[in-house]
């Protein structure tokens, strides 16, 4: 279910009235799917890194490479393939793009070799991944990315991040710094403060941007609330793998459900509030 992020590469064109236009839907489609197969690579090289440590987490144990399932030769073939497929595709859609799909793939392949260990920027690189996707999304389709709706993006981003992170201390207990080495030099009560500091800024951001794109978004506000204090909740208990989270909590499902459906409304003037 992971290819549920790459949905961010849409935030753009969703939130600027042009995603369903019918001269808009191919440019979606190959999009996402530059993105789908750049992002699967980048999981493949990093499943090949971690397969060690992912013995140690009683999830990412059962992944393939980590079980032994796929040979490391292959999954290098696999990888090669799906990044040559990537640039080929993001390349026919516009340079752009294509650039931003090398930044991506850059800052990635930096992730999994060095700085996931580093504490705290391995959480802002993850959110770098969320921000490039809606600026890509952008230059895919030559519109126009609200300032604020980066903010947001990354706030929000960066919360996730956070809570993930957060929320393997509490599962894996004296286990995660062998896990993530960077769960070393970033404790249980820094990343709590950290994921209250950026859904804070993340709800602030996110108001600031309905009041310029338009004043009935700001009815979504009290939902986007809803869904922050969920998404705290269950990072606090353990949960906070936003993919897991989004597919498994029907709360929070049903929020971000009704959040996009409402905005949808508003932004394609199907209703009139």
């Amino acid at each position: 279910m992971h290819w549920l992020k790459n949905l961010f590469v849409l935030a753009a064109a969703f939130f600027g009235a042009e995603l369903f236009r019918a001269d808009r839907i191919v440019v979606s489609l190959k999009a996402f799917a530059a993105f789908s197969l750049s992002a699967s690579a980048t999981y493949i090289l990093n499943d090949i890194i971690d397969r060690e440590r992912d013995l140690l987490h009683p999830q990412k144990a059962l992944r393939p490479i980590a079980a032994g399932l796929i040979a490391i030769r292959k999954a290098m073939i696999l990888w090669f393939v799906l990044l040559m497929a990537a640039m080929f595709l993001s390349y026919r859609i516009n340079t752009g793009f294509f650039f931003c799909v090398v930044l991506y793939m850059v800052v990635q392949i930096g992730y999994c070799l060095y700085l996931k260990d580093v504490a705290l920027v391995d959480v802002f690189i993850v959110a770098m991944g969320f921000v490039i996707r809606v600026i890509s999304g952008g230059e895919a389709f030559r519109i126009r990315v609200s300032e604020w709706l980066l903010v947001s993006m990354l706030m929000v981003s960066l919360m996730l991040a956070t809570g993930k992170r957060f929320s393997e201390t509490t599962l894996l207990s004296t286990m995660a710094i062998r896990h993530r080495s960077s769960l070393g030099e970033a404790p249980a009560d820094l990343l709590h403060d950290v994921l209250i500091i950026t859904s804070s800024a993340s709800l602030i951001s996110y108001a600031l941007y309905t009041v310029e794109q338009s004043k009935n978004l700001v009815y979504t506000v009290p939902l986007v609330t809803f869904g922050l204090f969920r998404y705290i909740l269950l990072a606090r208990l353990g949960k906070g793998d936003p993919t897991d989270a989004l597919t498994t909590d029907k709360w929070l499902g049903l929020t971000v459900a009704l959040w996009l459906a409402i905005v949808a409304i508003i932004r394609y003037n199907y209703f009139v509030l």
